[in-house]
């Protein structure tokens, strides 16, 4: 596989090498186009076009085709003055251009007769309407990047500001705890929320283990980014989502800087309206108290030749959030009495009937297991009569982001720069901050990202230009977690890979530690070499090019190691009860899941810009995205066939395998450590036309479709790496030995700890044990890349003035969407014939029916059927499928007014996505709810939002004397974001279905027609009488995503002051607010039916939140 794809990267960087570049994949530059035309409106062919950036003296020349034509590619982004010289002809000039990142201005000349040393100055702005490029796309320059407000400094936020953008509610779309912070996950006009493709300074910068974006450059540091989505063209490759082209600042001719600092303090904010109370009532404070610092610096080393910009910006916040909620065991509880806890009062107007050994919900406190009892006396105490607790966490951030950047022009034909940035984070566990165990399930970070970026621009001549990046990015992820006690410390028999810490869940209880914020490690280095070339041949600019790229992973994860513990309350009746009594539903452990990962990509393209006419261009092309399959190194990847497990055929590679598994090294096994095919015939045609109807710029109407793929992150087989022999993923339902034994019973007893060191990266021996009830996710070798038809109509024009409206029909299918598909589901039966192996005292009527048939699970599984004694070894197994789909269809609608003083932005997107879920990080019993009918699980998409809404503006009062001259440099800057709520799944919480699908894949029982309560308020946003537990063996009515929560919008604001005391220099004082109307953000409310708290909202979005700033600018 190595050899194979270094021989094809070799030869393709010698066929790129030779060749000039295309500015959309540069990335970080723009192009001048047009016709010269003399006064009677005939072509000049032979006009000595030039164009002059004004801030660094850089020249780019050309010469005016038959056609009268001209184009000049791969420009630097900034602002231009454009002559145009001929014998016979006065000479145009025209100023007052700035380009803008991958803009394709389209800049006409007309020349008048006379004499060249004559001149024609024109001073007008760069176009508004684009009439050349077919996809969607808009730029966020730096004055909106540092006028508008913004929360965090995080210029990924204002990627909403193009329309169509929705980032997913709660962690979904922060990523992840294995990713860096400022990552985020955005779906952009019906996208996959991983599949935006990030390029800083015309390189790479997405991070491959996750997707997301790698940090941009602070505010200061960033000179402005596109967004541009749907049928992107064949320039555009890796994620099929969009496009977002982001520029670093540049040092100029002149000495230029700013220092900064911004401050906020829990004084002057509001207080979030889930905040505990004092004892006077009052809302408590969050404590907050943050500052960041920072300036930025550049110029010229050598002027005209040499220059240099660097920046530093610095966040330290302090902070008290919202109090977390919990349910833990009262008083009256831990004397046997449950009536409080069980009443309508404590479960949303339900009443809880507690089964055996519960009496009339009472019990004797004898019965109460030991182990749970020594937890108990580690928490905190209640007198709430629900048992519900209220506790405090405690943030301490520190972050760090350096910036730094040469650009050196060697000769007017050869241009290079080279770009580094570090972003570091720092948080401490909040457990080593509080004392209160509650607090362990969220852990601390210690985590760093750097990017290099070199860049070399070539002008092979007149009509070909030539660009080479190379990147090298790596983030290095810290999780950290801090010691409290382990399960061996409370008396349970198990081993544990982490001293002193466990994982616990109980459903409507409590929760201790976290699988993932336990303990661990990421590492991600990234490689790419990209080479492009373009070059103008009569009415044709043909541009050929691509990149590939390398990277490698290392994992060395906790999420299980520690032992977990589940109580769902199908024993008892309640997740608090079971737990007291000692019967989990489930409990999983395994040794540690590591991942050793390399990749290969490899995207090539052809694509011709043809401008058919003076008002037609048409854009075609194809580009070549082979799929090369992630290689596993250490081994812990593998197929599985159920015709091999039913003929008993066994691996070559482990003794002790069961039947049915291949393993690297197999006869047969696919591509080395991958398991999955090659695919070198996938092919993306683009194609779109774009028409100037007459001639003058100012309408367009463009439109295009075209193919693209997608690839999953590098985190995907995190979880298929610790089945056995590796990791030993054991998962016992209903262990016979209850809470303080779970291996009770278990054929071999603890399989734990493993006999090799897995962390090293050691290979588990040919005789390593597999032990019985483990779990599986095999790779399906035909496998294909998820696959995306995007197509889009626009139609943009020039209104009056500097006003620029547009709409645009957006429309994306998706297919091959990546699931996993349960193999070794339960079988169940509720008729007299029960599968075999299934007692006839598990009667289908009686009470005790879940309870006696998750107890006999194993037995019922369809391997089980199969072949009971090798079917003992695997409980779950769930395999990848790629039939998953969505399709989305919108209309973006816009309006815009570009001004030196005055400013607006709106667009409004109306939109519908429907279609099956897919995973970024699968694990077993998460895939499909109905193993054999994946249909069962469509709706709306997770990110379908109905109405999304953007609106901009600024004002900045102009320069007044005398008495006025206080009101002068006053700037006014606003933001509105409003959008619909999104999709709620209404689940079950457990396994009613019995097939050992997690309880929170099940949905529940919709019994009544009208499900919502009062949404207005809080308590009751859902009704719980109009949802019910499906009966046992059965899978709940209720369909996927079929309610939305609150909808929510918020105002922020910028109130700002320039005082000028030099030709230069000035002092920017500012007041910003987020959320300036207090309004109560409510977040999503709880929707797993088996929670005390269903249908109710939790949690709410910022409060109004103000920030004071001071600047230097020079």
């Amino acid at each position: 596989m190595k050899r194979a794809a270094r021989g094809l990267i070799g030869g393709s960087l010698a066929v790129l090498l030779s060749s000039a570049a295309a500015h959309a994949q540069a990335g970080s530059t723009a192009q001048l186009s047009g016709v010269v035309r003399d006064a009677s409106g005939g072509v000049l062919p032979g006009v000595d076009v030039t164009a002059t950036q004004t801030d660094t003296g850089l020249k780019r020349s050309t010469v005016t085709q038959a056609s009268g034509s001209y184009t000049l590619p791969n420009l630097p982004i900034g602002p231009y003055r454009l002559d145009a010289n001929l014998q016979g002809f006065k000479s145009y000039v025209r100023t007052g251009l700035v380009l803008q990142v991958n803009d394709a201005a389209v800049i006409n000349a007309a020349l008048s007769f006379g004499a060249v040393e004559e001149t024609v100055q024109v001073q007008a702005a760069s176009p508004l309407v684009e009439t050349r490029n077919t996809g969607l796309g808009q730029v966020i320059e730096n004055e909106r990047i540092l006028s508008l407000p913004l929360n965090g400094r995080n210029p990924v936020d204002l990627i909403a500001l193009a329309g169509a953008a929705v980032q997913p509610d709660g962690a979904a779309g922060l990523s992840s705890s294995r990713s860096m912070q400022g990552g985020k996950l955005i779906s952009i006009a019906g996208g996959q929320s991983a599949g935006v493709a990030f390029l800083l300074d015309g390189a790479t910068h997405n991070n491959p283990y996750d997707n997301a974006n790698l940090p941009l450059p602070f505010p200061d540091a960033l000179q402005e980014f596109k967004v541009e989505t749907s049928a992107l063209s064949a320039q555009n490759g890796m994620h099929s989502g969009a496009a977002v082209n982001a520029v670093t600042r540049s040092g100029t001719n002149a000495i230029h800087g700013d220092a900064f600092e911004f401050l906020r303090n829990h004084r002057f904010n509001a207080t979030n309206p889930f905040a505990a109370k004092n004892t006077d009532g009052s809302r408590k404070d969050d404590g907050l108290n943050r500052n960041q610092y920072g300036g930025v610096l550049g110029g010229p080393i050598r002027r005209d030749r040499l220059f240099f910009f660097a920046g530093y910006q610095g966040t330290n916040t302090r902070q008290t959030p919202s109090d977390n909620i919990a349910f833990i065991p009262t008083a009256q509880i831990l004397a046997g009495d449950w009536t409080a806890f069980a009443s309508p009062a404590c479960n949303g107007g339900r009443t809880l009937a507690l089964r055996a050994p519960f009496v009339n919900n009472a019990i004797s406190p004898a019965l109460y297991d030991k182990a749970s009892l020594a937890i108990v006396g580690r928490l905190s105490t209640t007198t709430d009569p629900c048992g519900r607790t209220n506790y405090p966490s405690r943030t301490e951030v520190d972050e760090g982001q350096t910036v730094a950047k040469l650009d050196y022009q060697r000769s007017a034909n050869h241009s290079l720069f080279g770009r580094y940035m570090a972003t570091s984070f720092r948080q401490p566990p909040p457990f080593s901050l509080i004392d209160n165990v509650l607090t362990t399930t969220v852990g601390g970070r210690e985590n760093l990202a750097q990017s290099l970026t070199i860049g070399d621009n070539f002008i092979v001549s007149t009509h070909a230009v030539n660009a080479f990046r190379f990147a090298f990015n790596r983030t290095a992820i810290h999780r950290t977690s801090q010691d409290f006690f382990s399960y061996p410390d409370v008396g349970v028999n198990t081993f544990s890979y982490m001293p002193h810490y466990l994982l616990l869940t109980i459903t409507g209880g409590f929760s201790l530690g976290g699988g993932t914020e336990s303990e661990s490690t990421f590492r991600t280095n990234t490689f790419q070499v990209g080479d492009d070339l373009q070059f103008i041949h009569g009415d044709h600019q043909i541009a050929i090019g691509g990149s590939a790229a390398y990277w490698k992973s290392t994992s060395l994860a906790n999420v299980r190691s520690p032992g977990t513990f589940n109580f769902d309350g199908s024993a008892v009746g309640a997740g608090l009860a079971d737990f007291m009594v000692g019967r989990p539903n489930q409990f999983t452990a395994s040794g540690p899941n590591n991942l050793f990962m390399t990749e290969w990509y490899v995207g090539l393209y052809a694509q011709d810009s043809w401008k058919a006419n003076d008002r037609t261009t048409v854009n075609y092309g194809v580009r070549w995205e082979p799929y090369f399959p992630q290689q596993v190194t250490n081994g812990a990847i593998y197929n599985f066939s159920l015709d091999g497990f039913r003929a008993g055929q066994r691996t070559s590679i482990f003794t002790n395998a069961p039947p049915g598994f291949t393993y690297p090294g197999d006869a047969g096994f696919p591509n080395g450590f991958a398991g999955m095919n090659k695919r070198w015939t996938d092919l993306a045609p683009r194609v779109g036309l774009a028409w100037d109807p007459k001639g003058d710029g100012r309408m367009s109407l463009r439109s295009s479709y075209g193919v693209s793929y997608d690839f999953v992150n590098g985190q995907y087989h995190l979880n298929t790496a610790i089945a056995p022999p590796w990791g030993s993923d054991v998962r016992i339902q209903s262990p016979v030995g209850g809470f303080d034994n779970p291996f009770l019973g278990y054929p071999g007893g603890n399989p734990f700890p493993l006999p090799f060191d897995s962390n090293a990266g050691e290979r588990a021996p040919a005789n390593a044990r597999f032990s019985p009830g483990a779990n599986y996710l095999a790779v399906d070798p035909d496998i294909h890349p998820t696959t995306v038809q995007s197509y889009n109509v626009s139609l943009q024009r020039q209104i009056a003035g500097n006003w620029v409206a547009s709409a645009s029909y957006i429309g994306a299918y998706t297919t091959h969407l990546w699931n996993m598909k349960a193999l070794n589901y339960g079988l169940t039966s509720v008729t007299s014939a029960a599968p075999s192996g299934v007692p006839t005292t598990c009667v289908p009527t009686a009470a005790t029916f879940g309870t006696c048939m998750n107890s006999i699970l194993q037995q019922r599984r369809v391997l089980s059927q199969i072949d009971p004694v090798n079917g003992a070894f695997i409980a779950n197994l769930d395999a990848h499928d790629d039939s998953g789909w969505e399709r989305y269809n919108g209309m973006l609608v816009s309006i815009e007014r570009r001004g030196s003083r005055v400013s607006y932005s709106a667009n409004y997107t109306v939109s519908k996505c429907v279609g099956l879920p897919s995973q970024q990080l699968p694990n077993v019993q998460s895939g499909w709810t109905d193993p054999t009918n994946p249909s069962f699980d469509e709706g709306a998409c997770d990110v379908d939002r109905r109405h999304l809404a953007n609106v901009t503006a600024s004002y900045q009062t102009p320069a007044l004397a005398g008495a006025a001259a206080l009101l002068s440099d006053w700037r006014i800057s606003g933001l509105l974001r409003a959008q619909s709520g999104g999709p709620l799944n209404v689940v079950s919480g457990q396994d009613r279905a019995l097939t050992g699908i997690l309880g929170t894949n099940q949905r529940a029982n919709q019994v009544l027609d009208n499900p919502y309560g009062d949404t207005s308020s809080v308590t009751n946003y859902l009704n719980a009488s109009a949802f019910a537990q499906p009966a046992f063996g059965t899978l709940g009515t209720y369909a996927r995503n079929s309610l939305y929560g609150p909808s929510r919008w918020q105002i922020d604001m910028v109130v700002a002051r320039v005082v000028r005391f030099a030709k230069t220099q000035n002092v920017e004082l500012r007041v910003e607010a987020f959320n300036i109307t207090n309004n109560f953000i409510r977040n999503n409310p709880i929707q797993n039916l088996s929670s005390a708290t269903f249908g109710q909202v939790l949690q709410a979005g910022d409060p109004r939140i103000l920030q004071f700033g001071a600047k230097y600018v020079f």
